[in-house]
């Protein structure tokens, strides 16, 4: 809520406080109100008998302006949230679009009845994707290798699983 916003509701809640005191006929009586609505169908409020409904008016009046200034509000809260998550998505896209491409060749990996799956680590990095672990056969290695490169938003695949009984592969040189 604005300042002046606030300051409205302040001043029509002090404003209302101020009637209901001043209306007191006697010290430590409370006021006697009345309320209702006139011929017209207007509302018309009573504080020990004197007629309050300019008052009314006027409050009626602050609280439609301060619901203007409180939509205004809400819509520049929402634009600013909007351009928030826009800087998130910045941030966060790419780093969000890994994990779904790892998701993916693990999936890929796992639904292949000749990869087991559960001893190959895959990494995304930008898009990169790096092969980790040990498997029985050259065969299952370049399944696995063809299955990420295979992935959408894949860029390159760096494949380091290692053959059982064979050398482990030379990563390559950056």
């Amino acid at each position: 809520m604005t300042t002046k916003a606030f300051q409205l509701v302040a001043a029509v809640w002090l404003a209302a406080a101020v009637i209901s005191w001043s209306g007191c006929s006697q010290k430590g009586e409370p006021p006697v109100i009345q309320s209702g609505k006139d011929a017209q169908g207007e509302p018309v409020v009573h504080i020990d008998g004197k007629q309050v409904d300019r008052n009314l008016e006027q409050a009626n009046q602050n609280l439609k302006e301060t619901g203007r200034e409180v939509k205004e509000g809400a819509q520049d809260l929402g634009k600013a949230l909007e351009r928030g998550a826009k800087e998130v998505d910045k941030e966060l896209g790419p780093v969000l679009d890994d994990a779904g491409i790892t998701a993916k060749i693990k999936a890929k990996l796992v639904a292949d009845p000749e990869v087991k799956a559960f001893h190959i680590d895959v990494d995304t990095v930008d898009g990169r994707v790096a092969l980790n672990g040990k498997v029985s056969s050259a065969e299952e290695r370049a399944e696995a290798e063809k299955l990420a490169s295979h992935t959408d938003g894949v860029k390159s695949v760096v494949n380091l699983i290692q053959v059982a009984g064979q050398e482990p592969p030379v990563p390559p040189t950056q």
